[in-house]
């Protein structure tokens, strides 16, 4: 969750003109869609991709939690295929993890390939590929100075022969990491990180437990595009009063949710465990920046 998205959350005043915006929108089954997304994101902090690919299976009603899995295969573009925004982080991922052979280098020189060379060498060659991956040496300076590097520690023959060698590790390397678009596509819905497998309860909040119940009631999952999320969002801040429609966004939904439970007394690593952070400094500045916790702990110092 971005800088920016802790910018876009609502207080509770806010939150509350939002959900009356969402009831006031003149179609039954658009104005469930937007409570539904109002609840799951603002007080229990899903993801806009998490809401967009969620079915009734996630939710395990007898526990009362919505589980998010790491993996749900997308069927929500034309014809069974995968949908816009799964197809765009698909993009992403592919040219993300599309390693060019200095990239690949590098990993093996970090690797066990790595220590066959000296460490001053090896230091240094790394030092020379990090260069070239920051765009400060191009690649006929880059593959001229590690000849040379390995010139000044071995012979011409044993030095073209240890390039080989780097060469034909970093080309293995890049095909085993490497993932083509094609591969990227069929890994899709996928959950931002690992950590955002998880498990989040939904009956601590009782408005939150009867809009899930409502939602499904209904519909099996939900219908449409990861942008009707943003859509239903914005209907409910225009039917919203002192609300402008770029007042929040879904993902200042999530940070809403954060900033609620944080004043509210959740510890950092129950707020990290329920939205799924990998980091646990994220939690604690959400529970650092509640005012909310401040004055409560002022208040227990001052009883002591």
């Amino acid at each position: 969750m971005t800088e920016h998205s802790r910018k876009r959350a609502l207080n509770d005043r806010e939150y509350e003109l939002l959900v009356e915006g969402a009831r006031r929108i003149d179609d039954d089954l658009r104005s469930l869609e937007a409570l539904f997304v109002a609840f799951v994101g603002g007080r229990l902090g899903l993801r806009p991709g998490e809401i967009a690919h969620m079915t009734s299976e996630w939710v395990d009603w007898r526990r009362r939690r919505i589980c998010i899995p790491y993996h749900e295969p997308c069927e929500k573009g034309r014809d069974g295929g995968i949908c816009g925004y799964c197809r765009s982080q698909s993009e992403q991922r592919a040219e993300y993890n599309t390693l060019s052979l200095a990239e690949a280098r590098l990993e093996v020189l970090r690797g066990e390939h790595g220590h066959q060379l000296s460490g001053t060498v090896r230091s240094q060659m790394q030092a020379t590929h990090v260069a070239h991956v920051n765009g400060t040496l191009d690649s006929d300076v880059l593959e001229r100075q590690l000849r040379q590097l390995l010139e000044t520690a071995a012979t011409a023959d044993d030095a073209s022969s240890i390039l080989d060698s780097l060469n034909a590790a970093a080309r293995d390397y890049r095909e085993e990491h490497s993932v083509s678009q094609a591969e990227a596509e069929r890994e899709m819905w996928t959950a931002k990180t690992e950590t955002a497998e998880r498990q989040v309860p939904f009956d601590h909040n009782p408005r939150a437990e009867i809009y899930v119940e409502r939602f499904f009631d209904r519909l099996n999952g939900w219908q449409r595009s990861r942008q009707a999320v943003n859509r239903r969002v914005t209907e409910a801040l225009a039917e919203a009063r002192e609300l402008d429609t770029d007042t929040t966004h879904p993902h200042g939904l999530r940070a809403t949710a954060a900033t609620h439970l944080a004043a509210r007394g959740i510890e950092s690593l129950a707020l990290q465990s329920m939205f799924g952070w990998a980091d646990l400094s994220t939690a604690r500045n959400y529970v650092a920046a509640s005012p909310e916790n401040t004055q409560r702990q002022l208040q227990q110092a001052n009883t002591r």
